[in-house]
């Protein structure tokens, strides 16, 4: 069987990844404090065929968060927060500690300090979820300062990394560091306290790379059935020595 119906393989499994990326760009386009995910192609070579030349293999290594900051809009609301550049908000999930750009936050039914979007809770620079009671008048300052009806509350824990393209894209909003990210670094730069940042995923860039992907995809799909065509022909055709 020939080499290339391999690497073309390769590229049909790569082109579906970006596919799924896309998708879910495309899918939060209006979803505020969402970064876009790209993936990381690489050519891999394997070893070399029987005619003396390598196989090449296309792989997605990785997705990266796209950090291009997204617009900033006002909304007059307490409890919004727009972060820092490259900054994100600490929340705790199921998984252990995760990561946001979607600081529009709320008060739970049982008096926690959540994320309106996710529903995850905030947590102070403990790493401990911050409480601020059932039926309080809830600020939050520029430094990141808790207010719950005139008394404080902790501090909502805001970090940084030392790569943060390095982040893992775990769905909806969050985002939780690769090895090549660093330990998360306290932030301390002011808040924009009644804004939010909205998502950095265009439709018109989503759709673009959608159909960029798909026609890779269809090109990848059409070099294989080339390959096997030939591989059938080889075989049917060409006499055995």
């Amino acid at each position: 069987m020939s080499h290339g119906i391999y690497s073309a393989l390769s590229g049909a499994i790569a082109q579906t990844v970006a596919l799924e990326t896309t998708a879910t760009n495309l899918a939060n386009t209006q979803t505020g404090g969402f970064r876009a995910v790209r993936p990381v192609f690489h050519e891999v070579m394997a070893r070399e065929s029987g005619r003396g030349h390598p196989a090449h293999f296309s792989v997605v290594r990785r997705t990266t968060v796209d950090m291009t900051p997204g617009s900033v809009k006002s909304t007059g609301r307490a409890l919004d927060l727009a972060l820092p550049e490259d900054a994100f908000l600490a929340v705790t999930t199921p998984a252990g500690e995760r990561y946001t750009r979607a600081a529009s936050l709320e008060v739970s039914v049982d008096g926690a300090l959540i994320t309106k979007l996710g529903r995850e809770q905030v947590v102070d620079e403990n790493g401990q979820p911050i409480q601020v009671g059932i039926g309080t008048e809830v600020t939050v300052g520029k430094d990141g300062a808790v207010i719950a009806d005139g008394e404080p509350a902790g501090f909502v824990r805001v970090v940084t990394f030392d790569d943060p393209t390095r982040m893992i894209y775990e769905g909806g909003t969050l985002v939780a560091p690769d090895v090549g990210a660093g330990a998360p670094i306290p932030n301390t730069a002011p808040l924009q306290v009644g804004h939010v940042e909205e998502s950095n995923a265009t439709p018109v860039r989503a759709m673009t790379d959608l159909m960029m992907a798909t026609r890779m995809f269809e090109a990848m799909e059409q070099a294989i059935g080339t390959f096997r065509d030939v591989d059938r022909a080889l075989v049917t055709t060409v006499p055995r020595v």
